[in-house]
C-alpha cells in the first residue's frame, strides 16, 4: 500500500518541528505574512490553467484558507480606535 503525497505540505518543507510555513509566520510580520499568502493565492490561481490543474486550485484554496484564519485573527485581536 502506497501513502499519498501531500502536494501541499511536503516532507521538505517540515524542518525539525516546524514547517516552513511556521518559519516564515515567525521570521515576518503580520502584514508580510498576509502578503506572502495573498501572493501564492494569486500564483496558484493564475497558472492553474497552464501547469497543474487542479493540483494547483487546491494550493490555492489552502493559502486563502490560511491567508482567511490569520485576517479573522489578526482583526479579532486588533484594539479599537479611540477617537
Amino acid at each position: 500500500m502506497s501513502i499519498a503525497k501531500d502536494p501541499i505540505n511536503p516532507e521538505h518543507y517540515k524542518h525539525q518541528s516546524k514547517e516552513t510555513i511556521e518559519i516564515l509566520k515567525d521570521t515576518l510580520s503580520p502584514e508580510e505574512f498576509r502578503g506572502f499568502l495573498k501572493g501564492n493565492v494569486i500564483k496558484y490561481l493564475t497558472r492553474y490553467e497552464h501547469k497543474n490543474g487542479l493540483e494547483d486550485l487546491k494550493k490555492a484554496e489552502w493559502y486563502l484558507r490560511r491567508l482567511t484564519d490569520e485576517v479573522n485573527s489578526y482583526t479579532a485581536n486588533e484594539q479599537p480606535t479611540l477617537l
